[in-house]
């Protein structure tokens, strides 16, 4: 699992810090503010943390450049484990859109960062394959990916001395979202040569070589997918999806049936409204998707379809990236106080626009439920409130069965919805019971001392330098006194005298403060 290796030991307030963060996990306190200052060295704190704990962990930033700042030196910190980068991937983003006061439809555009969204794919996969996993995401982890399952059903996976028909492996890349080259090479390809085809792998910066006799593989080369450099054999690999928007076909009829009978509801109350143009307009619309999903599996804008796809009921939320994780993983909510606002206020952002294109016919009602989770959801699903239980000994009770082992959850469930307080708390089954989370802010909001069960101070500096110490003076128009704090200030500091040469005038620096 995980292996921190460091060249330093903790020192300052870290050792401290880190034996009260132990110390309160174990006591079943489960959420944490972690006060520091500047220079104190919160990141090692985590990585001793993450190393105790040994847990999945999910650290949330509220910048991409902090978050890339943060997969780099967790990556110093544990070189054999799988650290990952998990941001938006668009260079350029326009959504979709109307602006109902201009008549204008601004469709959607955007530029995809290729070496992001590898990124992004290697997270899932390694969530879905081992335990020692640490991902540094911005907020876009609120955003909707496909189910868990269905990226695992859809991964291919080669082995030498097997046979397989080309016919076949080329169809399943192909719906993987995998494209024949042509021109430029990026990653999410493959090229078919006689009997050798290389797939350009989406989550590695690889590239797949694989030989065939016939329709049988032969020999699997990794290769760089830039120079071709030949790098190693293997006798496995596992493909992974070309794509996080992969959609499950395997019902598609139906679920054009349902996306029909959307549509001709909304149909007949635009008309029944005399909003004609309206009614026409989705009818198009929708019917053009449909057709383009029957033929090629795919279209722009498919993920508003994701409700029927996704087989959920209206309202509920969507798939995320906190769905990869297990029950028991560990949350770090980096600068909190910045964090925590962008959490809460980007939901309502989307769903504003949505309406929008709902209620002038450009989508269907449905496409309100391809959104982010919102603050309440995140809430309930990382247990930082505990909305509908009824009492403390409840969840013990819940704590204590879910501690059972795997095989056994089944029927923990099924014991648990006999009890009479089921239905009405039946959200709490979808939570993270075991979650952990600590707040991690120099300056903590009302939000973040409100939930947490301990806050715990970390801000003596490893360096053992303290902050120099700060007077304020009332605001009382005495010049004379910051005048002789700068002489006496000079006196000791003569060295930043030639700083004030600017501000001295030929009657000395009182001249400076004259005119006020």
């Amino acid at each position: 699992m995980f292996d921190l290796k460091s060249s330093y030991s903790p020192a300052g307030d870290q050792p401290k810090a880190i034996k009260e963060i132990k110390a309160a996990f174990e006591k079943w306190k489960d959420k944490l503010t972690l006060l520091w200052a500047t220079w104190t060295g919160k990141t090692f704190t985590i990585a001793n943390i993450i190393q105790h704990i040994q847990k999945p962990t999910l650290v949330i930033s509220h910048n991409k450049t902090l978050a890339a700042q943060l997969a780099t030196e967790f990556k110093y910190f544990f070189p054999n484990n799988a650290v990952h980068y998990f941001v938006s991937y668009f260079d350029y983003y326009q959504p979709e859109s109307y602006l109902p006061a201009q008549w204008l439809y601004i469709e959607k555009e955007a530029t995809i960062n290729q070496e992001i969204e590898m990124y992004r794919l290697a997270t899932m996969a390694s969530l879905l394959s081992r335990k020692d996993v640490i991902v540094v995401a911005s907020v876009s982890a609120l955003y909707g990916l496909w189910q868990k399952r269905f990226f695992e059903e859809n991964c291919l996976q080669l082995k030498i001395n097997t046979e397989y028909k080309f016919k076949d492996l080329k169809k399943q890349l192909l719906h993987m979202q995998y494209k024949p080259v042509h021109g430029k090479i990026e990653h999410g390809m493959f090229d078919v040569k006689w009997e050798m085809i290389d797939i350009f792998s989406s989550t590695e910066k690889f590239l797949y070589r694989l030989y065939f006799n016939e329709e049988e593989l032969e020999l699997i080369e990794l290769r760089d997918s830039l120079t071709y450099e030949f790098k190693w054999k293997v006798d496995k690999i596992v493909v992974r999806p070309a794509t996080q928007f992969l959609q499950d076909v395997s019902d598609l009829e139906k679920i054009f049936g349902q996306m029909d009978k959307e549509k001709e509801a909304r149909v007949k109350e635009f008309k029944k409204k005399w909003m004609l143009v309206e009614a026409e307009r989705i009818k198009k619309r929708v019917e053009y998707d449909i057709r383009m999903m029957r033929e090629t599996w795919f279209v722009n804008g498919i993920e508003n379809y994701s409700l029927y796809f996704d087989a959920r009921t209206p309202g509920q939320p969507t798939n995320t990236l906190f769905d990869y994780f297990p029950d028991d993983f560990l949350v770090v909510v980096d600068e909190s106080h910045m964090t925590i606002p962008q959490l809460q206020a980007m939901p309502s952002g989307d769903r504003a626009r949505k309406v929008n294109l709902i209620k002038h016919g450009f989508r269907l009602p449905s496409a309100i439920d391809h959104r982010p989770i919102n603050f309440s959801e995140l809430e309930n699903k990382l247990n930082w409130k505990r909305s509908g239980v009824k009492t403390k000994k409840q969840l013990d009770v819940i704590n204590d069965r879910l501690e059972l082992k795997n095989d056994a959850l089944g029927k923990t469930y099924e014991e648990l919805k006999k009890d009479l307080w089921y239905e009405e708390n039946c959200d709490l089954f979808k939570k993270h019971l075991d979650a952990k989370t600590i707040f991690l802010s120099a300056t903590p909001a009302e939000y973040e001392l409100k939930v947490s069960d301990k806050v715990i101070e970390q801000l003596i500096r490893p360096t053992g330098l303290l902050d120099p110490i700060t007077y304020v003076y009332p605001k009382s128009w005495n010049y004379k006194l910051l005048v002789d704090s700068l002489d006496k200030l000079l006196k000791k500091k003569p060295h930043l005298d030639e700083f004030m040469e600017k501000y001295r005038l030929k009657d000395g620096i009182e001249e400076v403060f004259a005119g006020e």
